[in-house]
């Protein structure tokens, strides 16, 4: 069976033999083309703001008529390929093409729709079509198909017309019977009318004789166990002991006093990664500053019997099937370094102004788990795309909007409160904080790893990472943490671009129950290979997918938690001095990318290593390379220890990206001659082209003597990477010696190599 765009529809759906979807499984696992576009069929189906097609294009690829023939199998041979070609290179025939389908593979495995009608309309439909077909044998195109569709529909309505003629008599015969009765009822409705205007006259006597009893009753003392009463009795929920001190004590307060701030800023501490939860009945007082994260009533996923996570929206109405209509307008949307809202850390008053305006709120950013008060990196999905490729500061304390993009710079590790959910981000971690086509909070983990957990076990979160996408149904309660990474781990398979993407999950402590969906958060079409629509991991069970076999994902269990699922680890003195620094600087009012070439410039070499590295997470690479290239101690330049960390951190990671590699080869090339450049970036990638391995060897050994550093370091580490090399061989050579030992240095290597006395690691 050849892989074509309607065999492709038809095994996706489930619509062919055991044999043929067998024999399809295999083909679409080892036809890249094919899993592409099984790809891309999952992705404009859960793709809401997808148009649709004309209904009155004309055309092969755009008639809607080729359409339904293609899905009838009765496109002509020759037109077949153009259409399926067309299908191909259009999103919105592809989605119309895998929409019509499933719908009609559902019409098909429903027969009671079927069954459901009389045997009489069943016939008199088929008789109609026949009649209708025949006479319009002749006519073609799509002004007849519309002309044959709108004579049946009339002929049908008139049909229903007659047999709903009799029913119409018989109800007119009722309605006159009805009228006799008439005067009776409202004869009845008078006289019950009377009764209960006699009935409120008592009730209003009996309280006008008891206000004396009222006013003693009033004017008695309120004991501080009755101070509570204010909340509703018929709540199901207890307010914490903490929390109903806070609500008395702030409404004893006048609005504006520095009181009121402190309250709800208990409430919002978040010295523990759970926090405990006010219980949605109680009431607060009108004095209390409003927390910008309102909760909706929970309402149950459509397809499971969990209860749903309350969502983050405020309970501003949105038009059905309209996107973007949840996020801040287009000209809301701030262009400068920070806007108003986010500029105070911990300012609740301005989070209160936010949220009262009426534009939605999905969370905020809290303190960072290591260094306390910090910053993140975000940007709006309109916002200003100049300067950083639109990156800004988001401070501790800020709101987060309906969607955010966050970077983490490295030696940070925020922690975010997301509709009650707490969800902390390793240093490095690239993601996505949205609402989903359901309305629901969902992260899009784009890479790094997070670690979820809240005080509520019935608590919910959408997750979306790398081909995992599902929902939390429950169990956060324990900590789940995921991960989005490349694989091989190597450095040098990262240097050489020959890593995967790989997305895993990992429930820590408790079973956490899974439900996969489509990356929007809708009910999905075809589950991942090897897993059920819903299911529970296990403690310490790793749901793990690859991009090598993207339409299929496993698990396994674990006997220790793995390095990217461990929490983040304290930091030492001059660690922490740096990442305080670093969010001081990008918090300042100047623009984000002077604050950070400024901290480069800094004379703490921790300051301007962390600066450097916050600006190559941005895709800037001028100061790592400067950076890399600087005299060693006692001037400006990095130890060789601190050099490799930093060339580590910074340059296999820009190379494992296709779009960052481009940027980072640029700046290596514009930093020396360009005579050197490629050589350069064939040191930095491993690609160094000779005609043999003995040549890259000699060539490398050479460069021990050069007279740019950069050059040096790089020659002496891709040496060290060849072959084994003992304590003592380690200090026969330093990149950061004089002329006469470089030159001693690089004999020794030279020598070695020539006698065979190097030893060769194993690949």
């Amino acid at each position: 069976m050849r892989l074509t765009v309607r065999t492709l529809l038809a095994w996706r759906d489930h619509m062919l033999s055991e044999a043929d979807q067998r024999d399809l499984d295999e083909k679409v696992l080892s036809h890249v083309a094919a899993q592409e576009i099984e790809q891309r069929i999952e992705r404009v189906l859960g793709n809401l703001d997808m148009p649709s097609p004309q209904v009155d294009a004309t055309g092969l690829s755009a008639s809607a008529n080729s359409m339904a023939e293609f899905l009838d199998n009765a496109l002509p041979e020759d037109c077949l390929g153009p259409f399926e070609s067309n299908c191909i290179e259009s999103d919105v025939q592809l989605c119309e093409a895998a929409e019509c389908h499933h719908l009609l593979s559902e019409m098909l495995g429903q027969q009671g729709l079927i069954e459901g009608l009389p045997l009489n309309e069943r016939q008199m439909l088929v008789k109609l079509t026949e009649a209708k077909a025949t006479l319009l044998l002749g006519q073609e195109g799509q002004a007849a198909d519309i002309d044959n569709a709108r004579s049946m529909r009339v002929e049908l309505d008139a049909i229903d017309a007659e047999s709903n003629v009799e029913t119409s008599q018989g109800v007119l015969g009722l309605r006159e019977k009805k009228q006799h009765f008439a005067p009776v009822a409202l004869i009845v409705a008078v006289a019950l009318l009377l009764l209960l205007v006699s009935a409120f006259g008592f009730q209003l006597f009996s309280a006008f004789g008891n206000s004396r009893l009222q006013q003693q009753a009033a004017q008695q003392p309120s004991s501080s166990d009755l101070s509570l009463q204010g909340i509703d009795k018929s709540s199901k929920g207890i307010a914490l002991p903490k929390q109903a001190a806070v609500i008395k004590k702030s409404s004893e307060k006048l609005p504006g006093e520095e009181d009121d701030k402190q309250a709800v800023q208990q409430l919002r501490s978040s010295d523990s990664m759970v926090k405990p939860r006010v219980p949605e009945d109680v009431q607060t007082p009108d004095s209390t500053p409003s927390i910008p994260v309102q909760k909706e009533p929970a309402s149950a996923v459509v397809g499971t019997t969990a209860t749903a996570n309350p969502s983050m929206v405020t309970n501003a109405r949105v038009s059905q099937g309209t996107a973007m209509a949840i996020g801040a307008p287009l000209n809301s949307v701030p262009n400068t370094a920070s806007s108003e809202t986010n500029s105070v850390p911990n300012d609740m008053d301005s989070d209160a102004v936010a949220s009262n305006s009426g534009e939605p709120v999905l969370g905020f950013l809290e303190s960072d788990a290591n260094i306390g008060w910090a910053a993140v990196l975000h940007r709006y999905r309109l916002a200003d795309r100049g300067e950083l490729d639109g990156w800004l500061a988001l401070p501790t304390g800020s709101i987060l909007r309906v969607y955010e993009e966050i970077q983490v710079p490295p030696g940070l590790s925020p922690v975010f409160d997301v509709g009650g959910v707490t969800v902390r981000m390793k240093p490095r971690t690239h993601a996505v904080f949205k609402l989903d086509s359901l309305q629901k909070p969902r992260i899009e983990l784009l890479s790094g790893s997070i670690i979820i957990r809240s005080g509520n076990d019935a608590d919910q979160i959408g997750i979306a990472a790398g081909g995992l996408n599902g929902i939390i149904l429950s169990g956060l309660s324990g900590s789940v943490t995921i991960n989005v990474s490349r694989m091989p781990d190597d450095i040098l398979s990262a240097r050489q671009t020959k890593q995967s993407q790989v997305a895993r999950i990992i429930a820590q402590e408790k079973p956490v129950l899974w439900r996969q969906t489509q990356p929007g958060g809708l009910a999905v079409a075809r589950p991942l290979r090897g897993l059920p629509e819903e299911f529970q991991l296990a403690p310490r069970e790793i749901l793990e997918w690859s991009e090598i076999s993207p339409l299929e994902a496993s698990r396994r269990i674990v006997d220790s938690l793995p390095p990217w699922a461990v929490s983040s680890r304290s930091l030492s003195r001059l660690e922490k001095s740096a990442s305080e620094a670093l969010a001081e600087a990008i918090t300042q009012p100047d623009p984000l990318l002077k604050s950070l070439i400024e901290l480069s410039d800094s004379s703490r070499i921790e300051n301007r290593i962390i600066a450097t590295e916050t600006l190559a997470l941005l895709g800037w690479y001028d100061q790592v390379i400067e950076l890399l290239a600087a005299s060693p101690r006692p001037g400006p330049g990095p130890s060789a220890e601190l050099w490799t960390q930093l060339e580590s951190e910074s340059i296999p990671a820009a190379l494992a990206d296709k779009t960052l590699a481009m940027a980072v080869k640029k700046s290596l090339r514009d930093h020396v001659n360009p005579e050197q450049g490629d050589v350069l970036v064939g040191l930095a990638t491993r690609t160094l082209h000779s005609e043999s391995f003995d040549v890259q060897v000699t060539k490398l050994i050479d460069l021990l003597e050069d007279e740019n550093i950069i050059f040096r370091r790089y020659a002496i580490q891709w040496l060290r990477e060849l072959f084994v090399e003992s304590a003592s061989d380690a200090a026969k050579y330093r990149a950061d010696w004089n002329e006469k030992q470089l030159a001693e240095g690089s004999d020794w290597w030279r020598k070695r190599y020539q006698q065979g006395l190097l030893k060769r690691r194993s690949p």
